[in-house]
């Protein structure tokens, strides 16, 4: 793994995409704890991937991936694909893993183009963190969260999320159900910080996935037995025919 010193990134042009927040790491500690074959030669899109931890940790495993969020949070992604030396060009054979960033932003109009071509080889792994949640501008910040923590070498911020508006939920669950085939997992995983929108998900995902299913904490490996980060597998997509 990559040392990095994080940078300083102003927090009010990037916003919550900045952060690693707890979800992002928890989902990383649970498919890093998976054997590696898993993942040599699999395509797979990270979703809202923010500074890109888990996308760039599957690469680093031999996946083939994209990493996608917002444009503004796209230089701070290819800064930590290199930085952790799997883009593309930095690769030293075919068989070797690599990620790529990618502006897709679930409910912008002509997203559903991003999300076909994206779709049109098949998905191995459909992944996303903490992109499920309500945002208030003035609530918590990132000053105190996770900074220090180096499972890879990303920058961070140092600062307040700063960012009012939130993801719409509709959107989002539509997006995983379009990137999904009969071969494609899908994880989604967000840290419990409102009963509404765990309610607002599962809600949403039964309409589009034919089983929605949460990963209990005693089922999975003990550094991920927690109660306040949900881990759900989505399957049966309702949308790809």
């Amino acid at each position: 793994m990559s040392n990095a010193t994080p940078k300083a990134i102003n927090a009010t042009r990037m916003g919550v995409g900045a952060c690693v927040w707890e979800g992002e790491l928890f989902l990383a500690a649970y498919l890093g704890g998976l054997p590696t074959y898993r993942y040599v030669g699999c395509r797979v899109v990270e979703l809202g991937a923010g500074p890109g931890l888990v996308g760039i940790l599957l690469a680093k495993m031999g996946a083939k991936v994209h990493i996608t969020d917002i444009a503004k949070v796209l230089p701070l992604i290819d800064a930590n694909i290199e930085a952790n030396g799997v883009g593309l060009k930095q690769r030293r054979g075919a068989a070797e893993g690599y990620a790529v960033s990618e502006e897709l932003e679930w409910g912008k109009e002509g997203y559903d183009h991003v999300v076909a071509r994206l779709a049109s080889e098949p998905v191995d792994w459909c992944l996303a963190a903490d992109c499920c949640y309500i945002d208030q501008a003035s609530a918590g910040t990132c000053g105190d969260r996770h900074v220090a923590v180096g499972l890879l070498g990303l920058c961070r911020p140092r600062w307040g999320r700063g960012e009012g508006t939130s993801p719409s939920t509709p959107h989002f669950v539509r997006t995983c159900a379009l990137l999904c085939g009969p071969i494609t997992r899908c994880l989604v995983c967000f840290e419990l910080r409102s009963s509404e929108v765990q309610r607002v998900f599962v809600e949403e995902a039964s309409k589009a996935f034919a089983k929605v299913e949460r990963l209990q904490p005693h089922s999975l490996p003990k550094p991920c037995q927690v109660e306040h980060i949900l881990l759900y597998e989505l399957s049966g997509s309702k949308l790809r025919t």
